[in-house]
């Protein structure tokens, strides 16, 4: 049986309800993979969807348009080490027509699976928005849906008819006040489209956890961030240079969501809003949980970055003793024993269908790190 827990929150780590702008900065950087082929040369001068990389799975096009600078090494979430450098020249030349939407009732089966390069809509019985955000101070997800609801919306309604599916679910945690109120108001319009209120639990925003919880199978569930992206695809008619990200944090006075451009510096974004209010602090991408610490210096924000803590440095606390108390295979939501993690055998069996969601040390009374190398607790 998969288990949700609630985690405690520090109340006073609030973000605000505003959409705070970061979509012109000095240079982008476009992550290079190891299969990738590159199509331009330094001092190439691009505009906004000019073709730049192409891989196994893509062909990433321009955020913006300037110069082609260079290849540097960062740092990112994603597996890539190299980068392409291009530097803005603000003046936002496209090789595209100016953005004409489509009209959402005459797009058809066809245009949809060309549009997406998927047929993941056909046969379904449940279309689920899912606006969810586990981490604790993150709340990137919510936010999609706060800025994008009435598109959201729309799109849900003629995707479900296109598709003939029959169940359309948005789902929030109860949390959501402002969510909620909207989408309650708006609903009106769209009365096959039920709205979800759930509570605020750890992993329910995980696919097979939330459908686990909901009853329900053979559904296709999508995050509101995914969302996001097939809005511009099929409406907008364009790819999605765009996002939002959270930073928040006790070191921080004024946590806020941000749109930026893929590619941004992390630390570009820090300056422009932020002053932090403690000296040497965490940075923590991704969130408490299953985040990880990160130097901000060269980390460029990409499709994996969710969002930022910028966290007071804790006093460490020194594991104790293992106490044989079992709180941590309890808690475990895909049911491991961590007390075993110290057999090899058991541990590289059960890395395979770890969530590394965190609960095991989250909830040790003896602060036991379960993931730390060379930590035994015997």
């Amino acid at each position: 049986m998969q288990k949700l827990i609630e985690l405690k929150k520090d109340e006073n780590i609030l973000v605000s309800s505003t959409i705070s702008n970061f979509l012109s900065p000095d240079y982008l950087y476009l992550a290079i993979k190891n299969d990738s082929e590159i199509l331009v040369s330094k001092k190439t001068s691009v505009k906004i969807g000019d073709p730049l990389i192409i891989n196994n799975t893509q062909t990433i096009t321009s955020p913006s348009s300037g110069l082609i600078k260079s290849i540097k090494k960062m740092s990112s979430l994603a597996k890539t080490e190299y980068f392409l450098e291009i530097e803005n020249d603000f003046e936002e030349r496209s090789n595209k027509p100016p953005i004409t939407q489509n009209n959402l009732n005459k797009l058809t089966k066809e245009e949809i699976n060309n549009l997406i390069d998927s047929h993941i809509f056909i046969d379904k019985d449940y279309l689920i928005l899912n606006a969810l955000d586990d981490e604790p101070y993150i709340l990137t997800e919510n936010f999609y849906l706060f800025a994008y609801y009435e598109e959201f919306l729309e799109l849900l309604d003629n995707l479900s008819k296109i598709y003939n599916i029959p169940n359309v679910y948005v789902c929030v945690k109860s949390n959501s006040s402002t969510n909620i109120n909207k989408l309650m108001s708006a609903l009106g319009m769209y009365p096959h489209i039920e709205l979800k209120i759930l509570p605020d639990l750890y992993l329910l925003g995980k696919e097979s956890f939330l459908c686990n919880y909901l009853n329900i199978t053979n559904d296709l569930t999508i995050k509101a961030s995914t969302f996001y992206s097939i809005y511009n695809t099929l409406v907008r008619k364009r790819s999605t240079f765009d996002k939002l990200i959270t930073i928040s944090g006790d070191a921080l006075k004024n946590p806020m969501i941000i749109k930026v451009k893929i590619g941004t510096l992390l630390k570009d974004v820090v300056n422009e809003f932020f002053k932090i209010t403690t000296p040497n602090p965490l940075f923590i991408a991704n969130g408490l949980m299953m985040g990880q610490v990160i130097n901000i210096d060269n980390f460029v924000i990409t499709d994996e970055f969710l969002g930022l803590l910028i966290m007071k440095p804790k006093e460490p606390k020194e594991s104790g003793k293992c106490l044989n108390c079992s709180l941590c295979s309890e808690v475990c939501p895909v049911s491991l024993n961590p007390l075993l993690f110290n057999d090899k055998k058991y541990y590289e069996e059960a890395k395979k269908i770890c969530l590394n969601c965190g609960l095991c040390s989250y909830i040790c009374p003896v602060y036991i790190n379960f993931f730390k190398e060379g930590v035994h607790y015997e």
